[in-house]
């Protein structure tokens, strides 16, 4: 009686330890409750003021007019935070902190599979490279196509000296 007793206790007092966590855990926050810096201006705005963004209200909100640089910036980072801003408006913050890393517009950065891809492969290498689906596939197909071309432009030069 007295062990069938503590392993009744000892069962809630896990499943009470798995409530209470359960319940601390944070949601993700809104896309109006995150303030982003409004390129170089020294101003913040939410993440969903960046959304409804325009060259128009930029000027009304900087006081200056956009130039081009500055229009592309606004088209593709709309694009980077479309995808980490789901239907309800809360923010995916895992995605959020990736975008961190590696900018607002996910620039490209050096892949080594996507090297050895594009070396080994050649031509062959991008298109591989677009079957893997994670984080890391633009870079791969990136980092395979720049080797691919500059292995074909290698093996050209190589060509045209031995041919002369």
């Amino acid at each position: 009686m007295r062990k069938i007793l503590l392993l009744i206790l000892f069962n809630l007092s896990i499943l009470l330890t798995w409530a209470s966590t359960s319940s601390i855990q944070s949601k993700s926050p809104f896309a109006s409750e995150i303030k982003m810096p409004l390129f170089n201006t020294g101003k913040f705005i939410s993440v969903e003021d960046f959304m409804e963004l325009t060259p128009a209200t930029y000027k009304e909100i900087a006081g200056k007019k956009m130039r081009l640089k500055e229009r592309v910036g606004l088209a593709l980072g709309k694009k980077s935070l479309k995808k980490i801003i789901s239907k309800d408006g809360t923010v995916n913050m895992e995605k959020m902190e990736k975008m961190k890393e590696r900018g607002l517009f996910g620039s490209w950065q050096w892949h080594w599979g996507g090297f050895a891809l594009g070396f080994f492969l050649s031509i062959l290498g991008p298109i591989v490279a677009l079957f893997f689906n994670d984080d890391y596939k633009w870079d791969r197909f990136h980092t395979a196509l720049r080797t691919a071309l500059i292995v074909f432009a290698l093996i050209g030069i190589v060509i045209a000296a031995a041919g002369a």
